[in-house]
């Protein structure tokens, strides 16, 4: 009886060392989405033993709490990242699909206006300048003799 005060004690301990290990896996996960394994496919997704050796590195500097990207970039360049950093050449890539939405959208507006405008009437011409219309009958008597 002396001991049932440890019991909540050591469950409180485990539980808290439970939600731990579920945050450091979290972060570990998170890390290995971010991170290319063979060109194809992320860490977490592939299986071959390039992806083993990052998955069980990244496990290890978790729990030593390390910068892990950054190490990964420091070594393997950006290439092993899944998504490039939004700097340099690298930010026309997250702007290109947005300026392509913005032309096309005023394109189709642009061609739905013109589509809708209506057509040229085939009004008659205006009448001609009186200082005109006497050279005309001059002309068209001559024509007529």
């Amino acid at each position: 009886m002396k001991g049932l005060w440890l019991i909540p004690v050591l469950l409180c301990t485990a539980l808290s060392i439970g939600a731990e290990n579920k945050q450091a896996a979290e972060k570990e996960r998170a890390i290995t989405d971010h991170l290319i394994a063979c060109w194809s496919q992320t860490v977490s997704q592939h299986y071959s033993d390039a992806a083993d050796k990052i998955r069980r590195e990244t496990h290890a500097m978790v729990a030593a709490g390390d910068e892990i990207l950054d190490h990964y970039v420091a070594q393997y360049g950006e290439r092993i990242l899944a998504t490039p950093p939004a700097k340099g050449f690298n930010t026309f890539v997250y702007l290109l699909p947005w300026m392509a939405l913005i032309l096309g959208a005023s394109f189709l507006i642009l061609l739905i206006r013109k589509l809708r405008s209506p057509a040229p009437s085939c009004a008659p011409s205006p009448a001609p300048d009186a200082r005109y219309a006497s050279l005309i009958e001059k002309e068209m008597k001559e024509l007529e003799e």
